[in-house]
C-alpha cells in the first residue's frame, strides 16, 4: 500500500499571506516612527502638528503610512524648504521607506521560510 499524502495548500497560502501582512504592518510602524523623527517642525503651526498626524492604516494586502495635514505633501515634496531644525526636512517619509526596503524583504523571506520550510 502506498503512503497517503494530504496537501493543504490553501492553509499554507493563508498562513503565508498572514505572515507577509504582519511583516508589512510591523515595517510600516517602524517606518512611521523614523519618518516622524524626520518630519519638519513648522513654525507656523502648533508644535508637532505634522508629526502627530502620522498614522498607519491596515490594508487588505499590507499597510499605508500617511501624514494627515493640509500641508503634509507640500512639506514632503518641497525642494525649496529650509528646515528650522537640524535633521528634519523634505522627503521625511520617502527616505525611511527606502531605508527599510531590504530589511522588509528579509523579514518576509524569513516569515515564509518559517512556514514553508
Amino acid at each position: 500500500m502506498s503512503p497517503r499524502v494530504e496537501w493543504h495548500g490553501d492553509r499554507l497560502v493563508a498562513a503565508a499571506q498572514q505572515a507577509a501582512h504582519e511583516v508589512a504592518q510591523m515595517t510600516a510602524e517602524t517606518v512611521k516612527g523614523k519618518a516622524v523623527d524626520l518630519a519638519p517642525l513648522n513654525m507656523d503651526t502648533p508644535a508637532g502638528t505634522l508629526r502627530n498626524s502620522a498614522t498607519v492604516t491596515e490594508l487588505k494586502n499590507g499597510a499605508e503610512i500617511s501624514f494627515n495635514t493640509p500641508y503634509a505633501v507640500v512639506m514632503h515634496e518641497s525642494e525649496s524648504y529650509t528646515p528650522s531644525h537640524a535633521g528634519t526636512g523634505p522627503n521625511y517619509l520617502r527616505q525611511p521607506l527606502l531605508d527599510a526596503e531590504d530589511q522588509y524583504h528579509k523579514d518576509v523571506a524569513a516569515a515564509l521560510k518559517a512556514i514553508l520550510g
